[in-house]
């Protein structure tokens, strides 16, 4: 399932060039935005290119559907104590991290922007004795990967958790890595991520002292698992959301997990942390939601002419021809992977955050037509 619906268009794949046929005034509409949901509809967000008496219409001759690249994110979910245990001495109040922080897991988790999303979600620490913290077999997650589009599962285990324990990081990662890589292993072409939250560094209070309690339960050691886990091969990526303040350390697992550094989110005022927290998952929601897509094979006996390629995004009944641009210098249009050998499309950075935001949107790419450029 795919965030959009994409519909790729084979046409005219051919060495041989084919005229547009179009009035280009008709796309190059001054009056046009970088977001594709304001276009102007009587100029480069109109009638559709494709359909018969349309610009492109004289070009196309057949279709094929395809889909962006899944995503799935393993969810590793700090319960230590610190987060709202109030049975602790002293208590900890949940109304500061566990309450609002689970509401803006459930509102992400139930977001209809993620319902092409696959996630799971474990919860750490688990187990009544350090022995049992430590040893425990977190690759084995509380609800295994499910669907967005059915979040209820995800939802229901937050509501039966409650805060409780110390924080056994490097056990807990390494048994979200080790799922990762079996969902990875079994949908390659999917984006898997493992994402931890947690509000402390790694550590367990024994006899009213702290320490790592489990082996080589430190940063260094949780960023090397990271560190490992991104460069072998299959390759996972490593999301951090710090939950308070003073967790600088955090960084060092995150850009070790090839994430560059954790996503802090503030919690003094528990009335903004659920939109924070929210926001910061989104934030990772959009980096994993891919806006690339692998160019479908050409016919049997035709090749692909790179000069006559043309995406078209279509929402609401109308159509914007999305213009190409080399190196996404105003952050709009799309560009290839290789101009001299092209392999895959990417949307650039403004035109891909406003497609995305609409979930009802369509992309199509045709091929036979002299491919609109960037010429502002």
């Amino acid at each position: 399932m795919s965030f959009l619906s994409f519909a790729f268009v084979a046409l005219g794949l051919t060495t041989a060039a084919c005229g547009s046929g179009r009035d280009d005034s008709t796309f190059n509409n001054s009056n046009a935005t970088d977001d594709p949901a304001k276009q102007d509809p009587g100029g480069s967000f109109g009638s559709d290119p494709l359909a018969p008496g349309g610009v492109f219409s004289a070009c196309a001759t057949s279709a094929t559907d395809a889909a962006l690249t899944p995503a799935n994110l393993v969810i590793m979910y700090d319960k230590s104590g610190s987060m709202g245990d109030t049975n602790n001495s002293p208590p900890f109040d949940p109304k500061l991290k566990w309450i609002p922080v689970s509401t803006g897991m459930k509102a992400f988790l139930a977001d209809p922007g993620s319902k092409s999303m696959n996630a799971s979600i474990q919860f750490f620490p688990i187990g009544d004795t350090v022995e049992q913290v430590c040893s425990y077999n977190y690759a084995d997650p509380e609800v295994k990967l499910t669907p967005l589009s059915e979040s209820s599962p995800l939802v229901n285990a937050i509501n039966t958790t409650r805060p409780q324990g110390g924080t056994p990081t490097l056990p807990a990662l390494q048994g979200a890595i080790s799922y990762a890589k079996g969902v990875a292993a079994k949908k390659p072409r999917d984006a898997t991520v493992v994402v931890l939250v947690t509000d402390g560094e790694p550590g367990i209070t024994i006899d009213d002292k702290f320490s790592e309690g489990c082996p080589n339960n430190n940063i260094p050691t949780v960023a090397k698992t990271a560190r490992d886990a991104y460069l072998n091969a299959p390759s996972i990526r490593t999301y951090v959301i710090g939950v308070g303040p003073a967790l600088d350390s955090l960084n060092a697992i995150a850009s070790a997990g090839g994430t560059q550094e954790a996503i802090m989110v503030d919690v003094r005022d528990p009335a903004n942390t659920t939109g924070l927290f929210q926001k910061a998952l989104e934030r990772i929601r959009s980096q994993t939601l891919s806006c690339d897509f692998t160019i479908p094979p050409p016919p049997a006996g035709k090749t692909l002419d790179p000069t006559q390629v043309n995406v078209v995004y279509s929402a609401g009944g109308k159509h914007q021809v999305i213009s190409y641009s080399k190196d996404c210098a105003n952050g709009a249009g799309w560009r290839y992977d290789d101009p001299s050998a092209p392999k895959r499309i990417t949307l650039c950075p403004t035109m891909c955050t406003g497609v995305q935001s609409d979930r009802d949107g369509k992309l199509t790419l045709a091929f036979g037509c002299a491919t609109q450029v960037d010429v502002k």
